[in-house]
């Protein structure tokens, strides 16, 4: 089989950031590229209700599942971020069948927080609770996602990783490397390039024309994970025909 690949919305950062233009209105555009999934941004959701049932029903129409990107964390002061809730219900309205956030400030897993995460799967059993390695060494290493995660399914909590091919390397880690140490954990993948300037800061880059061998990494993976291509592409013509060159690459 084939991955499916899907888009992150953050592809058309330049237009939704305007406030102009719901994320709704590129579920048919996806669909035509050819792609099997979008994942939508919280934060570009301006009338969050009215949007997120909008958004469930223009889904349907053109039977395109839906993935919750929310820009916050599990933990907050070392607690269960109270919020977490809020996101599942969100979800819930979208029809979206996952919902991923980073790991925030995680210092261990107490029965409190067991019983609290339980409780939340059980109320909303259809959808997923992914983590994504972020920039930090706390919330993005290999060796902090894959510690939490072995406690976590210690506990039969069924939480999985988002892994973002990119963000490894503002840790200074190798991103295939790290997607060995992951790759049994990880239901969901965030397709990113990155490349350093001479200047040793790192910028974004193509899938093709950055340091990192996107398709190694992805090798790591099997083929039912699957990935979507994330990182800002231009006004809405540059990004569809960004996504046209890259989609051509990955399949």
């Amino acid at each position: 089989m084939s991955r499916l690949l899907g888009v992150n919305t953050l592809v058309f950062n330049e237009e939704l950031s305007e406030g102009t233009v719901q994320q709704l209105t590129y579920i048919k555009t996806i669909k035509e590229l050819g792609f099997s999934f979008v994942e939508i941004r919280r934060e570009f959701l301006r009338n969050l209700t009215e949007e997120l049932l909008e958004t469930k029903t223009e889904a349907e129409r053109f039977q395109m599942p839906l993935y919750y990107s929310v820009p916050s964390v599990l933990f907050e002061s070392r607690e269960i971020n109270p919020a977490l809730t809020t996101y599942f219900e969100e979800a819930r309205m979208m029809g979206a069948i996952q919902v991923k956030v980073t790991l925030g400030d995680y210092h261990d897993l107490q029965e409190n927080h067991v019983e609290s995460l339980a409780h939340l799967f059980k109320q909303y059993p259809d959808i997923q609770l992914s983590i994504e390695n972020d920039q930090s060494i706390e919330g993005g290493s290999a060796k902090a996602l894959s510690d939490f995660i072995f406690v976590a399914h210690s506990h039969q909590l069924p939480i999985q990783l988002t892994f973002d091919t990119g963000n490894v390397l503002y840790i200074q880690e190798l991103a295939e490397e790290a997607a060995v140490v992951l790759k049994d954990y990880v239901n969901y993948i965030h397709i990113k390039n990155v490349k350093q300037t001479p200047d040793h800061q790192f910028e974004l880059a193509l899938i093709g024309t950055g340091d990192i061998d996107i398709q190694d990494v992805l090798a790591v993976f099997p083929e039912n994970i699957p990935a979507a291509i994330e990182y800002p592409c231009g006004n809405k013509e540059t990004a569809i025909d960004v996504l046209k060159a890259e989609k051509a690459q990955l399949i």
